[in-house]
């Protein structure tokens, strides 16, 4: 199989879409490249470590028991393992490729101060408008930005908030493209009886590279902490006021999920975002 073939999606894989996950309202067709393997630190460290360890414990069996197969059986338990680590290493370099650069949309364009990403997706939540009276309406805008050269599928547990009509938490899946920055804006209103003050919803992030591990784009911080579970409190103030009587009973917009860069187009789109934020 050739390295093009090893480092993009076939034509099948790029038009199938899994029902349960959400994709933007323009779909980023964005092909997967890079390594599919993960060769990075803590690879080279397990790898080592189980090699030595066999290595350590098959001499000590044999000088113990002699040629017993049982004396082998460190050489077999932590020699797999540690062959596995080399072949994963290989892999990892081998399918390296020359990645487009990232627009950075998020701690670039939009000057967001990113502490950490989830395995390589960055994110940041907040409401418009921030400041509420009872019965008032906002949107929750979260944004969501892969830092990784293969496709990832972030899921995203709202955490419950009764008085914004959260009964319950929910978890929604959404898909991001290789590079592929987006937003979703889940619009929500204020119950009558809420009470004034400072409120946070919880929001929680975990990743899945489900195509492989994929390679960091170049236009990233080079720096910056990965996590394996990321957690976030978008914070909103409930001022003291009269209820907006009017929206009461009014139907609530539908959420969208809107793309805002791809590494396939030369620009971002900001000026979409622009509108977006001009609408809530």
């Amino acid at each position: 199989m050739s390295k093009e073939a090893r480092n993009t999606n076939t034509e099948t894989d790029m038009n199938t879409q899994d029902s349960n996950i959400l994709y933007t309202e323009t779909p980023d067709r964005t092909p997967d490249a890079g390594p599919i393997r993960r060769g990075g630190t803590a690879v080279w460290f397990w790898t080592i470590v189980a090699g030595l360890a066999a290595i350590v414990l098959t001499v000590a069996g044999v000088q113990v028991e002699g040629c017993r197969p049982w004396a082998w059986m460190p050489a077999v338990a932590l020699g797999a393992p540690c062959v596995y680590g080399i072949w994963g290493i290989y892999r990892s370099y081998r399918d390296r490729v020359d990645v487009p650069k990232s627009h950075n949309v998020l701690a670039g364009e939009l000057g967001f101060d990113l502490l950490a990403t989830c395995r390589g997706v960055a994110a940041t939540a907040f409401f418009v408008p921030d400041t509420l009276v009872r019965s008032g309406e906002t949107t929750l805008f979260l944004f969501l930005e892969n830092y990784r050269s293969r496709q990832s599928v972030v899921t995203v547990r709202l955490g419950h908030l009764p008085d914004i009509g959260r009964p319950e938490a929910t978890y929604t899946k959404f898909h991001l493209a290789a590079g592929q920055a987006a937003v979703y804006m889940l619009p929500v209103r204020t119950n009558a009886n809420i009470v004034t003050g400072h409120h946070r919803l919880s929001v929680q992030l975990t990743v899945e590279r489900p195509t492989g591990f994929g390679q960091k784009l170049e236009g990233t911080r080079s720096r910056i902490h990965s996590m394996r579970k990321l957690r976030m409190a978008v914070p909103f103030e409930l001022a003291a006021g009269r209820p907006e009587e009017a929206n009461t009973h009014a139907e609530l917009p539908k959420p969208r999920y809107v793309s805002l860069a791809s590494i396939s187009e030369k620009e971002p789109t900001v000026e979409r975002l622009q509108e977006l934020l001009g609408k809530a």
